[in-house]
C-alpha cells in the first residue's frame, strides 16, 4: 500500500507525531498505551517515530496502528486520512474509554499481571467515607513463579503483616490541615 498510495517517510512521521500528541494529551506513557492495546512499548515507539523497530520504513498500516487510533478516540480510517495529509476523524460511535470506567478486560496490563503467578489471597479495602460511596481498593497477593516453600512462607508472613496495615488505613480524605 505504501508504494500504491505514495506514502513517504514524512507521512508516517506525521502519523506518529499526531498519535504521540493525542496519547500525551490523554496523560498516557508509551508503556501505558501499549498495555491498553495489548502490545509492548516497542511498537508504540516505532509508530511514533514513523519507522519500524528494525529501522525499515512501514509499508502499510498495521493492526497496532488501528488499535492505537481507537485508543486515542479516532476512527480506524483516521490512519489513512493522516497518511493522506488530512486530519484525524473523531470516533463518535465508540469514544475512547476513560480509564476511570474501564473494565478489567480493557486494561490488558492488569489482566496480564493477574494471569502471571498464582493469586493466593486478596484484600478489599473500602475507601468511601459513607455507605453511599462504594469506592474500594483491591489488593491481590500473588506468588512469584518458581518460589520455593521457604520463600513462599516468608512472603505469606510479609503479606499478613502488610494486609493488617492496609486494612487499618483511615477512610478520611487526604487533605492538608488548614493553617
Amino acid at each position: 500500500m505504501d508504494r500504491e498510495q505514495g506514502w513517504e517517510i514524512d507521512d508516517w512521521k506525521r502519523l506518529g507525531r499526531l498519535l504521540a500528541e493525542a496519547r500525551t494529551n490523554m496523560g498516557l506513557t508509551q508503556v501505558q498505551a501499549g498495555d491498553r492495546i495489548g502490545v509492548t512499548r516497542s511498537p508504540i515507539h516505532a509508530i511514533e517515530v514513523g519507522r519500524q523497530s528494525n529501522q525499515t520504513n512501514f509499508t502499510k498500516p498495521t493492526k497496532t496502528m488501528y488499535a492505537y487510533a481507537r485508543l486515542v478516540g479516532w476512527t480506524e480510517r483516521s490512519v489513512h486520512l493522516i497518511l493522506d495529509g488530512e486530519d484525524p476523524e473523531p470516533d463518535t460511535t465508540n469514544p475512547a474509554e476513560d480509564s476511570a470506567t474501564a473494565s478489567p478486560a480493557a486494561l490488558p496490563g492488569l489482566d496480564r499481571e493477574l494471569r502471571t503467578g498464582r493469586t493466593l489471597d486478596y484484600a478489599v479495602i473500602p475507601l468511601g467515607d459513607d455507605e453511599e460511596d462504594d469506592t474500594r481498593l483491591i489488593v491481590a497477593f500473588q506468588s512469584g513463579e518458581d518460589m520455593s516453600d521457604e520463600e513462599l512462607e516468608e512472603a505469606w508472613g510479609r503479606w499478613r503483616q502488610n494486609r493488617r496495615r492496609i486494612q487499618a488505613l483511615p477512610r478520611t480524605p487526604d487533605t492538608p490541615p488548614e493553617s
